[in-house]
């Protein structure tokens, strides 16, 4: 039984930690300012979940409340990364850089609308073939969100 032992210890020694390196994407966010408005009609903050995906099929599938309340079982299969970007002020431009894993397809963005039921609340986006190149646009109105990634840089402000 000791050899056993020993034998399996000294397969577990020869593992390889697989790196999977990330790409720094620039992410530029635009919001107009009626963004995120309900019954009185008064724009508010908007919070906005980032998805990095495998496949996008069960995020265009997915419904905003299935999404919104179970996301990581939704999209476990294609879930690589997600992060929740911290909220997003009516007029806003903000900038920022994400890393995409190399195994990244799809940006996805699901955004919390007030009265979503008649919202644009998400959109996905294949990652064009040089991804650390062109930004990542995401585009926010009055009750819709966009993202995009030109191949032309001149839409930049």
């Amino acid at each position: 039984m000791g050899w056993m032992i020993a034998g399996l210890s000294g397969c577990s020694s020869n593992r390889e930690v697989v790196f999977s390196p990330s790409t720094p994407v620039s992410v530029h966010i635009q919001a107009s300012k009626d963004i995120n408005t309900f019954a009185d009609q008064k724009p508010r903050p908007l919070i906005v979940r980032l998805y990095q995906l495998r496949e996008s099929g069960a995020f265009e599938n997915g419904d905003f409340v299935t999404l919104y309340q179970g996301d990581t079982q939704v999209l476990a299969d294609s879930l690589i990364d997600s992060k929740v970007i911290p909220a997003v002020v009516p007029g806003e431009l903000r900038n920022f850089t994400l890393e995409v894993h190399q195994e990244t397809k799809f940006i996805a963005v699901l955004a919390e609308f007030a009265a979503y039921q008649s919202a644009g609340t998400k959109a996905v986006v294949p990652l064009v073939e040089n991804p650390d190149e062109n930004p990542v646009l995401i585009q926010i109105s009055h009750a819709k969100i966009e993202i995009s990634q030109p191949v032309d840089s001149s839409w930049l402000w």
